[in-house]
């Protein structure tokens, strides 16, 4: 009985340390890899822009922005960050792991397509690729 409740033991904490690395590697390296393709992308049109801790994209829809912000029921040294999606609306989305997972490599996509249309069409409106992107 011993045994098994130290292996039990063992893979909580195996999947719990896994989980704090793949949040550690979100706040770390995704994030601000997006960010600077935003901010690259933000130099060529006025559709995307990226600030402070936020990146949005303007469509005729309206604006969707993803902000990180860091979380205040954490000791001020420890850097941990939540993500939220913000619409033009008003609306406020907090983001769980998955979720912000998930929202950052769609953010990613659509910034990549977006930076291929606009090297490929330099010539074509800004607006119609980002109508099509989203």
């Amino acid at each position: 009985m011993k045994k098994l409740f130290l292996l039990l033991l063992m893979v909580g904490a195996g999947f719990t340390g896994q989980a704090q690395q793949s949040w550690l590697d979100l706040q770390e390296k995704v994030f601000p890899d997006i960010y600077h393709l935003a901010t690259e992308l933000g130099k060529q049109t006025d559709k995307v822009v990226a600030k402070g801790s936020a990146i949005s994209i303007t469509t005729s829809k309206g604006t969707v922005t993803l902000e990180q912000r860091r979380d205040k029921t954490k000791p001020e040294n420890v850097k941990h960050y939540e993500y939220f999606l913000l619409a033009s609306s008003g609306k406020e989305i907090p983001l769980r792991q998955m979720n912000a997972h998930r929202t950052l490599e769609k953010f990613q996509l659509k910034l990549l397509q977006l930076k291929e249309a606009l090297s490929e069409n330099q010539d074509k409106d800004v607006e119609d690729l980002l109508d099509s992107l989203f």
